[in-house]
């Protein structure tokens, strides 16, 4: 006799026994679930002790100076302080010398100004002009020779008529002046201006355009250069000594030392080290270890009160990065052998009984005071140690990269597992679907054959009930 809903001839809840025996034989699958939990929790920890490592490689890095570059050139830089700034701004190289300078500026430097007389004729047609900036032998109107250095063609179709049309064809030729007009009422002037400063940026130009032209040797021509508009080159003394320059920012005056004019009269232009990139360097390399420390600490960390551990504690990974850095610290870099300041508590860092380092600045501002190579040097050779031991941590084929390929494959294990056990089941449930629904069936058929045998007895002759 087949049932067509379990449990129903026997009153037997098939569905809930299956369900419950179910539970049981699932037991491993949550077991392992739990257990790929627990891997991938190690992933992510590993992944935040990977950054902070990165964090502390960078800090490192950074300290090491590049190739062909020594420490102290590395670390050292000037800061400027001009007396006066309304007469000039100063800045300064790694090639400076520190000292004060007396600086006295008689003139700046000028550009030259050419204009033209009022509502000069451009002529018509096809029409050329050149314009050149060069130089004259004994200067402007001395009828010395012009030394051209360089020279542009202007090509004025028929279409360029006006004042303005010339103007436009001349800044867009690139001739190493700027073309403006001029507007007063009914009138309009063409004004050219060199767009470099200094005497050896005078402008020449000829052409078709007679109303244009302009001879510097003898300062003759339509174009006329007014009072106050002539070519300036910089007049100044640096200690005492005159100097001249094209333009108003002088460079090679001083070695190291870059001064830019902007008046005329006496200051003093102050060049000291600065020590600042140096002791940030310092404290950076500080920050990013004592953020590694605290990240590590916490991984592997186990508390008393809740009585729950870190995601990495007792995690023999963890134990190494954090071994592998407090030796470098301790130990003295093979670039320092030999050296007057070999240890980071030369300069006044020290590991604290927590595990992070703390900085004692006067003592690093004295031994950079004291020592400026030899502290140079120490962090240098400080940062490349780190940068190497990070990178056989936390680079592509580090450490923690290969712990957590072996995680990743422990994971990737337990999946199959997962879905082994999965297939299983389902087998299992089947099975047990099948036992409980012939129980079923068995003491459904059993009822009935008691009931039939106790209707049948109870009809016999004398029966009582």
């Amino acid at each position: 006799m087949a049932l067509s809903s379990p449990g129903i001839g026997s009153s037997l809840d098939v569905n809930s026994i299956v369900s419950q025996l179910m539970q049981i034989e699932q037991r491993p699958l949550t077991l392992l679930a739990q257990k790929e939990a627990g891997f991938q929790e190690k992933i992510s920890a590993l992944g935040s002790l990977k950054g902070a490592i990165s964090a502390l490689q960078t800090a490192g890095a950074s300290l090491v100076p590049a190739t062909g570059v020594t420490a102290t050139e590395k670390f050292t830089s000037y800061k400027t302080t001009v007396t006066d700034t309304a007469i000039a701004s100063a800045s300064a190289s790694s090639s400076a010398v520190a000292g004060t300078y007396s600086l006295e500026v008689t003139s700046l430097a000028k550009a030259q100004r050419l204009t033209s007389g009022v509502n000069p004729d451009v002529g018509s047609g096809s029409r050329t002009m050149t314009i050149e900036t060069g130089s004259v032998a004994g200067g402007v109107g001395s009828s010395g020779a012009f030394t051209s250095a360089s020279s542009v063609a202007i090509t004025l179709d028929s279409s360029v008529t006006t004042l303005a049309g010339v103007r436009d064809a001349i800044n867009a030729a690139n001739a190493g002046v700027t073309a403006t007009v001029v507007t007063s009422g009914a009138d309009s002037y063409l004004s050219l201006t060199s767009n470099q400063t200094g005497t050896a940026s005078v402008m020449r130009v000829t052409g078709d355009v007679a109303a244009l032209n302009y001879d510097p040797s003898t300062n003759t021509g339509a174009l006329v250069q007014n009072a106050g508009d002539e070519a300036a080159d910089a007049a100044l003394k640096i200690n005492g000594i005159s100097i001249t320059g094209s333009g108003n920012t002088i460079s090679d005056a001083v070695e190291g030392l870059t001064i830019t004019l902007k008046a005329t009269g006496t200051t003093s232009v102050t060049v000291a080290r600065d020590t600042s990139s140096l002791s940030a360097g310092v404290n950076a390399l500080v920050k990013a270890y004592n953020d590694f420390a605290k990240i590590a600490t916490d991984l592997g960390r186990y508390d008393a009160t809740t009585k729950q551990g870190g995601p990495l504690i007792g995690d023999s990974t963890l134990r190494s990065v954090q071994n592998a850095f407090r030796n470098l610290l301790g130990n003295v870099p093979s670039d320092l052998a030999g050296a007057s300041l070999q240890r980071l508590s030369d300069i006044g860092v020290s590991m604290q009984k927590d595990g992070t380092l703390k900085v004692d600045s006067a003592k690093l501002d004295a031994a950079i005071s004291g020592d400026f190579s030899g502290v140079a040097n120490l962090v240098a050779a400080y940062g490349s140690a780190i940068d190497t031991a990070a990178e056989g941590m936390a680079g592509t084929d580090g450490l923690i990269e290969s712990r957590t390929d072996g995680l990743n494959a422990s994971i990737k294990s337990i999946t199959q597992q997962s879905e082994s056990i999965q297939q299983r089941l389902i087998m299992t449930e089947e099975r047990y679907r099948r036992q409980f629904t012939a129980l079923d069936t068995l003491i459904a058929s059993m009822t009935q054959t008691s009931n039939y045998l106790t209707q049948q007895l109870a009809n016999l002759p004398g029966a009582r009930s």
